[in-house]
């Protein structure tokens, strides 16, 4: 379903492009849940950043790569969502990836994260991807300071989520994954990023 957008909203990264190929991973989604969930912001950025339609004409530079912006429907994000994927998978390959003892991502957990990104609506903004210690793979929306959502995923056929949508309304849970999103990640992902 394609929507009428004012502005297109764009995953952003202040270290996008610099081909270093150092990573900063967050461990903070499932090591601890509590803190998780009371945190006042994560990271200390807002990680979206709007394009109103009188900025650009059709295309933008999103981590070194042209991307063709279609202002009348939505910007589907997957080719660059699993290209990162594939960057976070190789670089964890490794027991002790982050130097601290971390698992390495399997290739099943690897395979689930790219089914479940191949699911996501298009019409929210890409998830920032990374590598949890525990061998798991984090999808991260940040909108802005009590409003963000992630998900987990390791290869078992689960889904376990946790959000912030204000100060006081809370989410967390487990979900079966097997071929199809289930609702409840659709709609907390749709309840951050409505679609106007």
């Amino acid at each position: 379903m394609e929507q009428a957008l004012s502005t297109v909203i764009i995953p952003y990264d202040p270290g996008m492009g610099e081909g270093n190929g150092s990573r900063n991973y967050k461990c903070h989604f499932m090591t601890d849940l509590a803190g998780f969930l009371s945190l006042q912001t994560i990271d200390g950025k807002n990680n979206t950043f709007s394009i109103s339609k009188e900025a650009y004409s059709n295309t933008a530079n999103v981590a070194g790569k042209t991307v063709s912006l279609d202002l009348k429907g939505t910007i589907d994000w997957t080719d660059l969502a699993l290209e990162e994927l594939e960057k976070v998978y190789e670089e964890c390959l490794e027991v002790n990836w982050d130097g601290y003892g971390a698992m390495p991502i399997s290739r099943e957990t690897y395979s689930e994260a790219r089914k479940l990104l191949r699911m996501m609506p298009s019409s929210s903004p890409m998830p920032d991807i990374s590598a949890e210690p525990d061998g798991e793979i984090t999808f991260e929306w940040y909108k802005e300071k009590y409003s963000v959502f992630v998900i987990s995923v390791g290869g078992n056929n689960i889904i376990t989520y946790a959000g912030l949508f204000g100060k006081s309304n809370k989410i967390h849970g487990t979900e079966y994954f097997a071929d199809e999103l289930p609702e409840i990640i659709r709609h907390c992902i749709q309840r951050l990023f409505p679609i106007e």
